[in-house]
């Protein structure tokens, strides 16, 4: 073999030029490639820079998005080199902007419910591949300037150095000892080898036609060339940028501050009593997605959840096109959804109910779907309900939607249900002589809008809730009828969050009566505050007067009027008269019962869960804090391909500033999860992570199989701000397979605590009941009724 590597010198030694003999010679390796970094450095900077707008103001304009996002960046040495590519600066934004709502996806909680994956992760892979065609002249310049500029510099005469340069390449000495060396399996890097011997030529001025020629050359004379560094492809060859793609983790480090940090939002009221100040998370991320704003396109809209609003604007309610025929009380009556009005009575497997909403929002160029070659069509996120939920078999899937992860977006308590896919093998049910019957998918088609018919209405129904839920009801075209549910939170399954939100209700039903409250659509926060999503629990917990002692709370004599009973809770909705025509449903408070529990649902009830925790303010103080983080659950979108039904744990490390703790997360052996959702409500205390305002805490999540203590391919990565607002923030974590794909999500929490408090609380946690726990609902459902009262009554 090294008989073969001298004559491959002696080759190169015959050119009679001692400049280009070295020049020939040089060739970075794959791994220590200082002009590859240096490049894809460059091309990381220049998207970073190239991010567009400015953030709104109640008045005027302010911060650019480049420095909310990248405070601290400054140009790369190479950025002005960029534009041998031949991709101007607009296109470079475009690409900002998609990189930056990836990030987004992957790093908020709440926004990310209203960002479109697949669209941003299409464009961004679409940028990649332009990207790749014609950054070829770019490396060049960089190589130049590094690698071999100490060679390539000193070359006075290019012309006559690239004959030389040529004449050794394409010799027959040279080809010889190569084909040799590729013969025995030694010439590995066949690729990167030869790209670069095409790189030298073209700064010694051969043109990308000329050098395809010297390509061919070779080839005639049997040298193997790989097709990648082939003619016609070699110049989208970047086995140099490493990693291959340019993503949101080249930024998401520096940009995930400005991502994910919560700004104070100014609401101005005519009332009489000030309303608490308000913290907004994600704020410059909402912002940059907003109306007029660069990443709008998106960003599916500003409402989320519930199905409540009747001609509203918002953009996920889960509807059917106006020809839908609904099954009416009598059983055998179908009537087209558009003409059903509020108060009358449709047929359920419970017996008629009324309808006590008719939801009728725009379609607005919505893709809408069927089964089966039926005539009704209906949305990607409408809830069917399967076969298997039906007879409640326990494991499988309660509802099915055309895109499940959407439908759990946005109506989260969803997920317990379990939801799957409606494709080809998805068992629905069906009814056949007034009887329920499984109904196999054969055939689901897609319409696309079309001029006349993209802002038509679509409908949907809300009926009128029993002791057990909102029922669900029959829609069919006259051929077949399917059971339907309605998109609104379920959470008489969450029987603490139930009882929380509609003790806040019961406490805040007179000022919600009539009045319309105020939601984002997709407009810049900072002018259209979103009055649900600012008023958190943890807001309650700090701005409304101490919280009693919940064991206190046992003892004492209850309001005989709120609702505590599980079996009673929806009652809240139902007024006690109305004529035979009109419904009894309080609309107005359906609609708050959807928004809170959409937007703080799950959260209410880990805070229940966990009510033995301090959740609040402290004051700051010379004294050691610890970062407490509190793994809820792990959400599934479907059955988990590995270990299903296996009881799970998660192996948690979270690091800052060169400093890390982890801990052995188990699944709760107290509260029941279900195959979709599992429930684990354990605190840890990583007294060894190093966190101040400043710092950015990063968290690893790797599921577990529990009793074989085996590590299973589903893993979750987060950023988290050292500054949280009320030292208390929840966060959703996405979970991936091994191949990247999304699966589910991990919920958590993160606090910061001094040392006095965190043995307070764990002092707390051994005596921490049932009981508890119900007291604990009722008083911070008092809290959030008077905080939501507070606003209502001094927002005019």
């Amino acid at each position: 073999m090294d008989a073969l590597y001298a004559r491959v010198s002696e080759a190169i030694a015959a050119i009679p030029n001692d400049t280009v003999v070295h020049l020939f010679g040089e060739l970075p390796t794959t791994g220590g490639n200082d002009s590859g970094k240096a490049a894809r450095a460059t091309l990381v900077s220049k998207l970073k820079s190239s991010t567009p707008g400015s953030h709104t103001e109640m008045f005027g304009s302010g911060d650019r998005f480049v420095d909310i996002f990248f405070p601290n960046h400054n140009s790369a040495p190479y950025e002005g080199d960029v534009s041998l590519t031949g991709l101007d600066n607009n296109w470079w934004s475009d690409f900002s902007v998609a990189s930056l709502c990836q990030a987004m996806y992957n790093l908020t909680t709440d926004l990310r419910k209203q960002l479109k994956r697949d669209d941003i992760n299409n464009a961004v892979n679409r940028k990649n591949a332009e990207l790749k065609a014609r950054s070829m002249e770019f490396y060049a310049k960089v190589f130049s300037e590094t690698y071999v500029k100490g060679t390539y510099s000193t070359i006075a005469d290019k012309a006559s150095a690239r004959q030389h340069y040529e004449s050794a390449l394409t010799s027959d000495a040279w080809i010889t000892a190569k084909r040799a060396i590729a013969a025995e399996g030694m010439w590995t890097d066949a690729a990167w080898d030869l790209y670069h011997h095409w790189v030298k030529l073209h700064l010694l001025g051969a043109s990308n036609a000329e050098i395809d020629n010297i390509i061919q050359q070779l080839s005639r004379k049997e040298l193997l060339i790989p097709p990648e560094v082939g003619v016609g492809n070699w110049t989208s060859y970047t086995a140099w940028m490493n990693p291959a793609a340019i993503t949101s983790q080249d930024i998401e480090g520096d940009a995930a501050a400005g991502i994910l940090k919560t700004v104070p939002i100014t609401v101005i009221t005519p009332g009489p009593y000030p309303v608490p100040p308000t913290m907004m998370k994600e704020e410059n991320s909402f912002e940059f997605t907003a109306d007029g704003q660069p990443g709008r396109g998106y960003r599916t809209s500003g409402g989320s959840g519930g199905g409540g609003g009747g001609g509203g604007g918002n953009i996920f309610t889960s509807c059917f096109s106006r020809d839908t025929k609904v099954l009416m009380a009598d059983g055998t009556t179908l009537l087209p959804i558009r003409s059903v009005e509020v108060g009358q009575d449709v047929f359920t497997l419970q017996g008629p109910r009324r309808v006590a909403v008719l939801s009728t929002p725009r379609r607005k160029g919505r893709l809408l779907y069927s089964i089966n070659g039926c005539s009704f069509s209906f949305t990607e996120t409408h809830p069917f309900v399967t076969a298997a939920g039906h007879k409640g078999e326990e494991g499988g899937h309660g509802l099915a939607a055309v895109s499940p992860r959407t439908l759990v977006n946005l109506v989260p308590t969803l997920s317990r249900l379990g939801i799957t896919k409606i494709e080809e093998g998805t068992a629905l049910l069906s009814l056949k002589n007034q009887e329920p019957h499984p109904a196999s998918v054969s055939l689901l088609d897609q319409h696309p809008a079309t001029a006349e018919n993209a802002d038509d209405y679509i409908y949907d129904l809300i009926l009128e809730p029993t002791d057990k839920g909102f029922p669900h009801y029959f829609v069919g075209d006259g051929t077949s009828l399917f059971l339907v549910a309605s998109e609104v939170p379920r959470i008489e399954i969450a029987p603490h969050l139930a009882t929380t939100v509609l003790k806040a209700l019961h406490v805040a039903h007179d000022s919600l009566h009539g009045r319309p409250i105020q939601r984002n659509n997709g407009e810049p926060p900072s002018k259209v505050p979103h009055v649900f999503q600012l008023l958190s629990p943890a807001l309650a917990l700090v701005h409304v007067p101490p919280l009693r002692q919940a064991q206190e709370m046992v003892q004492q004599t209850q309001d005989a009027t709120a609702p505590f009973s599980v079996a009673d809770v929806l009652k809240v909705f139902v007024q006690e008269k109305t004529t035979p025509n009109q419904t009894s449903y309080r609309r107005e408070l359906g609609e708050a019962c959807e928004q809170i529990a959409t937007h703080h649902g799950e959260e209410i009830d880990a805070m229940v869960d966990l009510g033995w925790r301090k959740i609040g303010k402290e004051e700051k103080d010379d004294s050691e804090h610890v970062m407490s983080v509190s793994i809820l659950d792990i959400i599934f979108h479907d059955v988990p391909i590995h270990s299903p039904g296996e009881r799970l744990a998660v192996v948690v490390e979270a690091k800052a500033k060169e400093t890390s703790n982890n801990a052995w997360c188990e699944e709760s052996d107290e509260k029941t999860g279900s195959t979709f959702v599992r429930h684990c409500r354990r605190v840890f205390y990583f007294q060894d992570v190093d966190v101040d305002d400043e710092s950015l805490v990063e968290i690893h999540f790797h599921v577990h199989h529990l009793g074989e203590k085996r590590a299973l391919p589903y893993t979750a990565r987060a950023l988290v701000p050292g500054a949280l607002e009320h030292n208390y923030r929840m966060f959703e974590a996405v979970l991936r397979e091994e191949d990247e794909h999304e699966v589910g999500l991990v919920r958590f929490d993160v606090r910061l605590l001094c040392l006095d408090a965190v043995q307070e609380e764990q002092k707390r946690s051994k005596t921490w009941s049932e009981d508890d726990k119900q007291a604990y609902a009722l008083e911070l459902g008092q809290r959030y009724g008077e905080l939501l009262k507070m606003y209502l009554d001094n927002s005019g």
